[in-house]
């Protein structure tokens, strides 16, 4: 099933490991979450085991970021196990329906951290601009033409600022260049001798980073609090690389498009809620 995927003989003989565990039904993994839960370590090993097949079908919608697959793997793994330990099998979802969150929020932490020796951020906002933001200039620029201020459309669609849509595109389409560079084709001047001292207040990015650890821990725990409906909508809506529509979710759920639109807004509350006191001295509101 994954042959074009083994990039190795080391990944290839785990790829044909995992498949060797068979696929459960609901009936079992629910069966093997419940004794996990009590206390059986053995039912949580194996229920993790004969999810591995998937862990690797997600992370093959990544592998277009240059990065190789056995470390997108690995952190989706990451993800599989905190599945594991924090579904709650008596809300009916199948076992990936619930996983398959955490396992590509670990492999989307991994591209935006390692994109980049200087990283492009993290949050949601910055997550949802590095994987949309190139297929939808596309979409304006067939749709509008040329002549058009994209930068401003882009802004509206991703509802923040011109400024922050240019940095990111800067981020994504930019190379790591090292510092040490002749920063002309003729001289001895490095690109490090160009750079201008800019007296970097070690406290006030101290505080920071301070925030936003803080924002991401809210994040994560308001997260695990939500219902059924509301992890699939977040799952599909609001966090991931293809979002589904509205009414697509609404099929999926046995609702109506406004019903589902409703349940969205519910959501965001309850997050810009988690993350409320910390807006006036972190600037976090928007990561709601």
């Amino acid at each position: 099933m994954f042959d074009a995927l083994a990039t190795d003989q080391g990944f290839s003989r785990y790829v044909t490991a995992i498949e060797r565990y068979a696929v459960l039904d609901r009936d079992r993994e629910l069966a093997l979450s419940r004794a996990f839960r009590d206390g059986d370590k053995a039912s949580g090993d194996l229920l993790v085991c004969c999810n591995l097949r998937y862990v690797v079908k997600i992370a093959q919608g990544y592998r277009g970021y240059g990065f190789r697959i056995n470390e997108l793997v690995a952190e989706g793994n990451l993800g599989l196990l905190q599945a594991v330990r924090r579904f709650e099998p008596e809300r009916g979802l199948r076992f990936m329906t619930y996983a398959s969150y955490w396992v590509r929020a670990h492999v989307l932490s991994y591209i935006l951290k390692h994109w980049s020796l200087v990283g492009v951020g993290t949050g949601p906002m910055q997550s949802k601009l590095f994987f949309r933001l190139h297929r939808e200039k596309a979409k304006l620029a067939a749709r509008l033409g040329p002549g058009e201020n994209l930068t401003a459309r882009l802004a509206e669609t991703f509802q923040t600022s011109e400024d922050r849509i240019r940095s990111m595109e800067q981020r994504i389409d930019g190379r790591d260049l090292s510092l040490d560079a002749k920063a002309f084709r003729d001289g001895t001047s490095t690109i490090m001798d160009t750079l201008a001292d800019g007296q970097t207040d070690q406290e006030h990015s101290l505080l920071a980073g301070e925030v936003e650890g803080l924002v991401q821990e809210r994040v994560e725990d308001a997260l695990t609090r939500l219902d059924a409906r509301e992890q699939v909508i977040v799952h599909h809506r609001l966090i991931g690389g293809e979002r589904q529509t509205l009414s697509e979710i609404g099929k999926q759920l046995g609702l109506s498009r406004e019903r589902v639109r409703q349940l969205e807004q519910r959501v965001k509350t309850k997050l810009r809620r988690s993350l409320a006191d910390l807006a006036p001295e972190g600037g976090v509101a928007e990561a709601a």
